[in-house]
């Protein structure tokens, strides 16, 4: 219901979170997530949906002060505490984050982007789980990358090689973290990595993400 409502509205929820920090720093905040603590707000927590259309928010206090990170590693920066939510006001879009029963973020998006408040419900994952969905939120960068190295002229997609955080693809992307370890996605198969070829001649491509347990993502 909720979350519908939002694919309605477009995707405005994914421009609250806006300004990509560094992910060393990104990963020092997530690490401090869920750690022992009792506040009900603070923790991992994630929508249904897949890949880019998943939302993810990860919470963390430091002394009074609370920091949001989304989808999954944009720093909103500081939000402030109202009553039991914590509030999140850039004017344009306004965001408010309320503890719900049976371990639920219910998080409200309103402000004059929006017609109407639009909301969804998010549960409660592990760190683990959370890291899993930036694979995800990954591998789907990656793949427009390469819709965008097609759409440009490209009459194959790109050697293995291009597609690094040294490559040309990052210079059309902003290229995706690993947050299991702080730094970007690498073409290797161990977690929060990925690997990338060309196949049929260059004319399709294979592309898998791994995720904690040794599984993988995509094809």
């Amino acid at each position: 219901m909720a979350e519908s409502r939002l694919r309605r509205l477009g995707r405005p929820a994914a421009l609250v979170l806006a300004v990509l920090v560094g992910a060393a720093t990104l990963a020092a905040a997530l690490a401090a997530c869920g750690s022992g603590s009792s506040d009900p707000l603070v923790g991992y927590w994630m929508g249904a949906g897949k890949g880019a259309q998943m939302t993810m928010i990860a919470i963390r206090k430091v002394g009074d002060t609370y920091q949001v990170i989304s989808n999954p590693n944009r720093d909103a920066g500081k939000a402030a505490k109202e009553g039991d939510s914590l509030v999140l006001d850039s004017h344009a879009i306004k965001t408010t984050l309320t503890p719900a029963p049976q371990d639920k973020l219910d998080v409200e998006f309103s402000g004059t982007m929006f017609k109407q408040p639009a909301d969804i419900r998010l549960s409660r994952v592990t760190e683990a789980q959370y890291k899993d969905g930036a694979v995800a939120y990954g591998l789907v960068a990656i793949r427009r990358g390469l819709a965008m190295w097609k759409s440009g002229g490209g009459k194959k997609y790109p050697p293995v090689k291009e597609v690094t955080p040294s490559g040309i693809l990052a210079r059309m992307i902003a290229w995706p973290a690993n947050l299991f370890t702080g730094g970007p996605m690498l073409p290797a198969k161990t977690a929060g990595n990925y690997t990338y070829a060309p196949t049929h001649g260059g004319t399709s491509y294979t592309l898998k993400g791994y995720l904690a347990d040794g599984s993988t993502l995509g094809r």
